[in-house]
């Protein structure tokens, strides 16, 4: 397709399956497109406010020139019906030349009760069909709106009550039989509906021709639907002949809901008889919820005169790969559907690619017919369509080309289809492609010319039309970007690094020489590819292409923001084994583009130690060393395999006395309770795809000098199975010692505590790390397991040994191991160990002494203090002896009064 033309209409949402090309049978078989608008403005007489409908345009270069075409205009009876929000033009199809056209509102309501408690709405749908002068014939009796089939019948969601008739609308191929859907029937299995309406056969005695229906026209039975609740059947519709091994008239009807992924039910009239449409077949969606059936169109790829099918599935996804959207091609064997497998064609991540299929006709007339693909959120919501080509294999998986809605500024490029018309009389099929910005673009194909160099300046020219002329000639092409000689030496320089697939593209570390792939549970890898045209002219035709080993398969590719005209376009073959990525026609002098190539690891088995991806740029230009490169890289697959351990509790104390081995009878009396417990987790694969994986504990049973240390009890685990551990002997090796109750040890683990303050008397606290003598292994293959040991510290042992100690670690240390016979597999984070302290009881510490060397340093110190104080006394003069008094000086004289003497005498 080489140009386009432009029809808009503003606000008016062209949407699913509403375009059509009508040839109007005049002198001049001038042609018109009819686009349906499921929301244009309501018209006068619709006492409504959106109501939908049918615009008719001519094909010219003008954007503008498109009419509303004007019925269902009448006045709405409110009483009984409401038009707002009908969607009139949802679907629109027409006969060809002289024949009717149907346009549909499946929204379309039928009122009952209306203002009383009782009031209630059937969404019925209704459907219109027009003359071809876009005018209802009011003498014929197929013209006008009475084509709403599920009026009047059982209401309710179960029967009839939400029908939504018309959501798909067509013509059978012989213009003979008008279709319906009606994905609402039935609790919404959906029906499909057949009439006769053509005057034209009526004439010619064709009386009692159907209706025939789904359910039976005449029973209305639910159980006749050949899919459950909820499959939507009567969502799309196609119909030829040859497509089942009896030739006559098959309907294909997509279901897109069935079963969770979908269906296509292939119906044919049940007999003469019968009023019913049976299935004689049914394709299975292939995928969950991939909306398998969405569209379909009915085509003969290989021209072999059986028709096949082609569905899309909008929604399919793969978890391996970065698929947005799929087409399923049925390659019609002779009416045998039973063995066939469909070719699926992939369309980018959240592209919603085959949301539209479309049989276009012989396009490059090589007389095969052909299909387009809408993928409308492709390019992140501008959307594109794809034009495939018929061959005498069926279908050629790469596409012939792509069309972009980008570049025209649209949104949603590629929600409908239409297509198989010569609008411009060149002999070429066109195409109309419809979107959600109130845009039709119309192509119109072209006739090309290939031109094949054989040797010097001598060529042969095909011309791709209906005959070939072949030439010999002289031509000479002035190449731009090229010498002054004309030749174009370009330098193509390629650069490649594996990548993982994450927004900063983590670089694979590389390993003697080659880059290591390190894979977990990612499904994808990322081959980051780097080309630059260095000091050469530019590069013409310029691709790469890449070859890819089983292990790997193409998924998608990734450009970075550049300021080229046209971005990389990477495009693989069906499985995946290749790739083409086009850089660019010319690739321009001194230019430099990086993308990323996609790749899905899925293929990666336990035998995979290395992987070679062939590369080589390719150019029409000449170009040194163009040979093939090979990126390649070593593969180790990391199991996302870790073990965790805990202990509870923590710390524990011993005490008491000593208690012999053979004294003891019961659990309890060996010392404190110690639980372990050892998580397993595994994040990523189930191990039984890679091998057997063990625990391996390292046990503290004893010490140096044989005596127990941690007696273990009982091991036991959480999952589906009980996992073994061995030696058993390892596990509760005295017989006569009795198990607690759970009870016992729930009081026990709870309140126990320390039996006094733990003994602090040296500021040198002696302690010893007790690690593993003996070693156990438990089990064989874990997922996520938890694994708990219950042990009892063996108390007589410490009070011998370690008394003296103001406290012992006691590691226990467990490990995973894996049994697989791959080389190529390593484990992270397999190893933890877990430490219990254990503390002496306070009546139980001993007085560990003092040093000499803190005693002499005590002495020492206290004559330095003594000396000191001496030498204070001394400066303060304690230590001086008094001077001699003079005793003459101070001898006492006592001297008698007078009076004294006296009383003396007198007293003698």
């Amino acid at each position: 397709y080489t140009n386009c033309l432009y029809l808009c209409l503003k606000g008016h949402y062209i949407n699913l399956q509403t375009i059509h090309i009508l040839k109007i049978q005049s002198l001049d078989f001038s042609y018109r497109l009819l686009i349906g608008a499921p929301r244009a403005k309501a018209l006068a007489n619709q006492r409504a406010n959106i109501t939908g409908g049918l615009y008719s345009c001519d094909i010219t270069t003008e954007s503008d020139d498109c009419d509303r075409i004007d019925f269902d205009n009448e006045g709405e009876d409110v009483r009984v019906e409401n038009k707002e929000n009908q969607w009139m033009g949802v679907t629109v199809n027409s006969q060809g030349p002289g024949g009717k056209i149907v346009t549909c509102a499946h929204r379309y309501q039928r009122r009952l009760f209306v203002d009383t408690a009782q009031e209630s709405r059937d969404i019925t749908g209704r459907c219109y069909v027009l003359s071809q002068d876009l005018t209802i014939d009011t003498s014929s009796d197929e013209d006008g709106g009475n084509w709403k089939f599920c009026e009047g019948r059982a209401r309710g969601h179960e029967r009839f009550g939400s029908c939504q008739q018309g959501l798909a609308a067509t013509f059978t191929k012989d213009y003979h039989y008008v279709v319906f859907g009606a994905p609402g029937a039935y609790n919404w299995k959906g029906i499909v509906r057949v009439e006769q309406k053509n005057n034209t056969l009526l004439e010619k005695g064709f009386y009692d021709d159907g209706p025939y229906e789904v359910g039976d026209e005449n029973r209305l039975d639910p159980d006749l639907v050949p899919v459950p609740a909820n499959s939507y059947l009567g969502f799309s519709l196609d119909s030829g002949f040859s497509i089942t091994k009896g030739h006559g008239l098959t309907i294909v009807s997509g279901a897109p809901r069935a079963n969770h992924c979908g269906a296509v039910v292939l119906l044919r009239k049940e007999n003469e008889a019968s009023a019913r449409l049976s299935p004689e077949y049914i394709l299975e969606g292939p995928g969950l919820a991939s909306s398998f059936g969405y569209d379909v169109a009915v085509v003969d790829l290989n021209g072999d005169g059986w028709q096949d099918i082609v569905v899309g599935a909008p929604q399919f996804f793969m978890k391996e790969g970065d698929i947005g959207g799929a087409v399923y091609v049925y390659i019609n064997q002779a009416g045998k559907w039973a063995k066939i497998t469909p070719i699926r064609l992939n369309g980018t991540k959240d592209s919603m690619f085959g949301l539209a299929v479309e049989n276009i006709g012989d396009i490059n007339q090589d007389s095969y017919q052909d299909i387009a693909v809408g993928a409308p959120y492709a390019d992140t919501g501008a959307g594109k369509v794809y034009i495939y080509h018929g061959s005498a294999n069926g279908i050629n998986t790469m596409p012939a080309q792509i069309l972009e809605g980008k570049p025209n500024n649209i949104r949603l490029f590629g929600y409908s289809l239409a297509g198989n018309m010569d609008l411009d009389k060149n002999s070429y099929p066109d195409i109309a492609i419809g979107s959600l910005s109130d845009t039709v673009l119309v192509y119109r194909a072209r006739p090309i010319i290939s031109i094949k160099k054989d040797n010097g300046l001598t060529v042969r020219c095909i011309k791709n039309t209906l005959f070939m002329y072949c030439a010999s000639l002289q031509v000479n092409f002035l190449k731009e970007g090229c010498g002054n000689d004309n030749i174009c030496q370009s330098n193509l320089q390629l650069v490649y690094r594996f990548c993982s697939k994450e927004p900063n593209q983590e670089v694979f570390p590389p390993q003697n020489g080659l880059p290591v792939i390190s894979l977990s549970d990612q499904k994808d890898i990322a081959l980051e590819v780097t080309v630059k045209n260095r000091n050469g002219d530019d590069a013409h035709e310029a691709k790469l292409v890449g070859m890819f080993p089983n292990a790997l398969s193409f998924s998608g590719f990734r450009s970075q923001k550049t300021t080229r005209d046209k971005p990389v376009l990477c495009l693989a073959n069906q499985n995946g084994s290749q790739t083409e990525c086009e850089l660019g026609n010319p690739f321009k002098r001194d230019s430099e583009v990086t993308f990323y190539i996609i790749l899905s690891t899925a293929g990666i088995s336990l035998n995979t130690t290395e992987i070679d991806i062939d590369l080589e740029l390719q150019t029409t230009s000449t170009q040194e060393r163009t040979g093939s490169l090979k990126a390649r890289a070593k593969v180790v697959i990391e199991m996302l395999l870790s073990v965790a351990g805990v202990a509870r509790p923590s710390q524990v104390y011993f005490g008491g006395n000593v208690q012999g081995e053979s004294a003891i009878k019961t659990e309890e009396e060996i010392g404190s309770l110690i639980d372990y417990e050892f998580r397993i987790i595994n994040l990523g694969k189930p191990l039984k795809s890679f091998g057997t994986a063990s625990l391996n504990i390292q046990w503290p049973k004893e010490n140096v000098d044989g005596k127990w240390l941690l007696y273990l009890v009982k091991i036991s685990t959480t999952g589906l199975e009980e996992i073994p551990c061995s030696p058993e002997t390892e596990i509760n090796s005295l017989k006569h010692i009795q198990e607690s109750s759970t009870s016992r040890k729930k009081r026990e683990a709870g309140g126990k505590t320390s039996g006094g303050k733990i003994s602090l008397v040296s500021d040198q606290r002696k302690h010893k790390i007790l690690v593993n003598t003996h070693s156990f292994m438990c089990g064989n293959g874990y997922d996520s397991r938890l694994i708990s040991l219950r042990s009892r510290l063996w108390n007589a042992t410490f009070l011998e040994n370690y008394a003296s100690l103001n406290y012992l670690d006691i590691i226990v240390k467990a490990s995973i191991s894996l049994d697989a016979p791959a080389k190529n597999m390593v484990l992270r984070n397999a190893e933890t160990q877990v430490r219990v302290t254990v503390f002496p009881e306070k009546a139980v510490a001993q007085f560990g002494g003092v040093p000499w060397w803190i005693i002499l340093v005590a002495v020492l110190a206290g004559i330095l203090m003594l000396a000191l104080l001496v030498f204070l006394l001394w400066k303060c003069g304690f230590f001086k002896r008094a001077p001699q008094y003079d005793a003459a000086y101070h001898k006492a004289q006592i001297h008698v009064q007078p009076s004294d003497k006296e009383e003396l005498t007198t007293e003698a």
